[in-house]
């Protein structure tokens, strides 16, 4: 009893480490293009939930209708157009985000995004905590549970991310709550499971719909088991039924779009968002191509480069012994002591593991790749369950304590290396790349895509002249006007932003190319600043000679 007491301890104070990490670090990232279309988004689907208690004898179309004849206005500092306006689905985190905002009436471009920020980080803990539970109640140990977050929170891009990342990172934690909630109901059905279920999977097909997959699965593993007994079928269907009714019901209620005609609205958004595809130029193993025609390797090179080598060398580990064991069990199927798992946790290696598999198959169908792997974010704590099935394996399997040590040992070598380097290149962690590629990853590999570095950037010309306003610009893709949306009114003053580069004080560039006519010539422009991760530049600041 004292030994259980003492682990809950030390588990909340793990988690009160992470809480305060994450209020320590959240003011120091910036903005990107993603941020402010969600934020855009947000604020339309929030005014349009508003506008029925200003007008509630409106319908739903007509509400709909006068927000977008509007066409234009301004609020929070975000200009909300007719071009960029409404996105079919509403994101319901970031409605509810755009709540708060509106309910401590913040003010301030930096204030609301800084707040975004935390907002962001609040339920990417939530979805830690739920992955420290889903580790749990697969291998009923503490230990395996800790190293599980801690490989995902100390993996840097996920680090970073957690802040920054309005849409991949919210819809991975939903899928980990989702999936802890579908293992919940697998294992037990009952009301209560069902209506968790049902609302982890509301929320996430609301905000991305390849929470689909993961669905699927359960459904497909629930009637496996029912085709194992007729009495779990008996006793259990009523649970499939009242879990399809509360999902579709709890999904219009979470998406407003579908409230006006909740079956033509659904089937013709989600055509919509299967079949729109956003064409960017990327650049990848030192070649630029566009991002439809990425080869079939595009997402497993960039998972396998970005992710930590301890969790890479694990998950190829677990996905052998997994691999193996299911084709002896396929091959002896007849065999009544042989099934395809032996048991729920069996079953739940083979969901983590399809997840992973069906989800990378279907991005390969549809050839389409958007700077990195960030659309498939979500398969990631599936990645780390499969590698801790690895770790789990080669523990019960080899026998020397000596090799035992090591394999502890190089675990938690790893873990210090991630944690340092999160330390040492913060707040630049979403340019990180494993030991196998840091030393050629800036020749080969888009870097500071989202510009984020731009706010260093910024900040350092700011804090360094003093004969303001400066006049800067950028020949990269990512925009200025994002990145100064960080900034405090005061500094924003200091700035004026400009697109004749010729006749800009300060050149920066974050090597994502936008104006390929301007260059920069060495006897104009001096280099004035770095932003250096691993020793190579991701955002370069140019000054005019004089």
């Amino acid at each position: 009893m004292k030994n259980l007491l003492d682990t809950k301890i030390l588990t909340i104070l793990f988690f009160i480490i992470i809480f305060l990490l994450g209020l320590n670090s959240f003011q120091d990232y910036g903005v990107y293009f993603d941020n402010t279309f969600r934020r855009i988004n947000a604020l339309f689907w929030y005014d349009y939930l508003k506008s029925f208690v200003l007008e509630p004898g409106m319908s739903f179309d007509n509400h709909l209708e006068y927000l977008i004849k509007e066409k234009e206005y301004v609020k929070n500092d975000v200009e909300i157009t007719l071009s960029s306006l409404p996105s079919l689905q509403p994101d319901p985190l970031g409605v509810f985000c755009e709540f708060f905002i509106d309910l401590f009436n913040m003010e301030g471009s930096k204030n609301i995004y800084q707040f975004s920020h935390l907002f962001n980080f609040i339920i990417y803990f939530v979805g830690l905590y739920f992955f420290y539970q889903l580790i749990h109640k697969r291998y009923k140990s503490y230990l395996y549970s800790v190293i599980g977050v801690l490989f995902l929170f100390l993996t840097p891009r996920f680090f970073a991310g957690s802040f920054y990342n309005s849409q991949d990172i919210f819809f991975l934690s939903l899928t980990i709550v989702n999936m802890y909630s579908g293992i919940n109901f697998l294992e037990k059905p009952n009301f209560k499971n069902t209506s968790l279920f049902s609302l982890s999977s509301a929320l996430a097909l609301d905000t991305r719909i390849m929470i689909i997959l993961p669905i699927t699965l359960v459904l497909s593993f629930f009637f496996f088991k029912c085709l194992r007994s007729n009495l779990f079928f008996k006793n259990n269907l009523k649970f499939v039924l009242y879990f399809l009714v509360c999902t579709f019901f709890l999904i219009i209620v979470f998406w407003p779009y579908l409230w006006a005609n909740p079956f033509s609205n659904l089937l013709f958004a989600i055509s919509e968002l299967i079949s729109t595809a956003t064409e960017l130029t990327i650049f990848y193993l030192g070649k630029f191509m566009q991002s439809p025609n990425v080869p079939s390797h595009y997402h497993i090179v960039w998972i396998a480069i970005t992710s930590p080598l301890i969790v890479i060398s694990l998950f190829l580990f677990g996905a052998f012994f997994l691999l193996r064991r299911s084709f002896i069990r396929l091959t002896k199927l007849n065999d009544n002591l042989n099934d395809m798992w032996r048991g729920d946790r069996e079953m739940f290696d083979i969901y983590f593991f399809m997840i992973i598999l069906l989800s990378i198959l279907v991005f390969i169908n549809r050839g389409l790749g958007y700077n990195g792997w960030r659309h498939l974010y979500f398969i990631y704590p599936s990645i780390i369950m499969v590698a801790l099935y690895g770790f789990y394996y080669l523990h019960a399997i080899i026998k020397s304590k000596i090799i035992k040590t090591v394999i502890y040992s190089l675990i938690i070598v790893n873990l210090t290396y991630l944690a340092h380097w999160n330390y040492k290149f913060h707040p630049h962690q979403y340019v990180y790349f494993n030991l196998l590629f840091k030393k050629n990853f800036h020749q080969n590999f888009d870097m500071d895509y989202m510009g984020l570095s731009n706010k260093s950037a910024i900040e350092y010309i700011i804090n360094n002249n003093t004969n303001y306003p400066i006049k800067i610009g950028t020949k990269s893709f990512s925009s200025l006007e994002n990145s100064a949306l960080i900034l405090t009114e005061e500094d924003k003053k200091k700035i004026f932003i400009i697109y004749k580069l010729s006749e800009a004080d300060f050149v920066i560039t974050n090597y994502m190319r936008r104006n390929k006519d301007f260059i920069i010539d060495k006897k104009k422009y001096k280099k004035y600043y770095e932003v250096l991760v691993d020793n190579k530049a991701i955002n370069t600041v140019y000054k005019k000679i004089k």
